[in-house]
């Protein structure tokens, strides 16, 4: 069974519990004493960011987040730790087409901070219609319960010109999604290594990065990948 991390669950129990998906808002753009209402889809990502990290914080949720915002995670919900209680959050409209990682440098961080594999992720995907918003759905997973094979990779991935960019989600919610979620973490982390095996740019210098990941999970959690 997956474990999520208690605050994550938390939040996520919250949230439905308010009802998220049944409310309607409208986002709000207010310079000069000119307010305007925005429809633009692009524009929700960041700013819904903000309003949730509002609502923890008005819901007593205590959490963390690096100095650098750019860093991974987005939120640290572990009072007492760096390594537990990672908690990404996505949003989506339409089809969850969003950057997960970028491939190199989620592998190479695997090598060094492979308790990353036990982040939660809290995704949301909404509509904005008419001026006005709404969530239609909210998930909490794992990184390989949205993650999976594609037609080219062992791991789905952005690339452009034979060059790989970002990891990149399938439709895991959708029945008819070709390619189904990993089954677990491993099956995760042993396409990641078949897909850098596969990748030009990283094949050379990948033959020991599972053993790596495995040697640094164990270090950090005490646990078996």
């Amino acid at each position: 069974m997956i474990q999520y991390h208690p605050i994550a669950t938390q939040i996520y129990n919250l949230l439905i519990q308010d009802e998220i998906t049944k409310q309607e808002g409208e986002i709000l753009f207010d310079f000069l004493n000119i307010s305007v209402k925005i429809n633009e889809k692009s524009a929700v990502g960041d700013l819904f960011q903000e309003w949730f990290t509002e609502w923890m914080r008005q819901k007593n949720i205590n959490f963390r987040t690096k100095q650098n915002t750019q860093e991974f995670p987005d939120f640290l919900v572990d009072e007492n730790s760096n390594i537990t209680g990672l908690l990404e959050i996505k949003s989506f409209y339409s089809s969850a087409n969003f950057d997960v990682a970028n491939f190199e440098a989620y592998c190479d961080s695997l090598t060094k901070q492979a308790y990353r594999l036990d982040a939660d992720y809290l995704i949301f995907s909404y509509d904005i219609q008419d001026y006005k918003f709404k969530v239609k759905k909210v998930w909490l997973k794992k990184i390989w319960e949205i993650t999976g094979k594609s037609d080219r990779y062992p791991v789905r991935c952005q690339a452009k010109r034979n060059v790989i960019y970002n990891i990149r989600p399938i439709s895991w919610y959708s029945e008819k999604t070709k390619y189904k979620p990993f089954p677990s973490r491993y099956n995760f982390v042993t396409a990641l290594y078949d897909t850098l095996m596969q990748y030009y740019i990283t094949s050379k210098d990948s033959d020991n990065w599972l053993e790596r990941v495995k040697t640094n999970y164990w270090d950090h959690t005490q646990g078996e990948l």
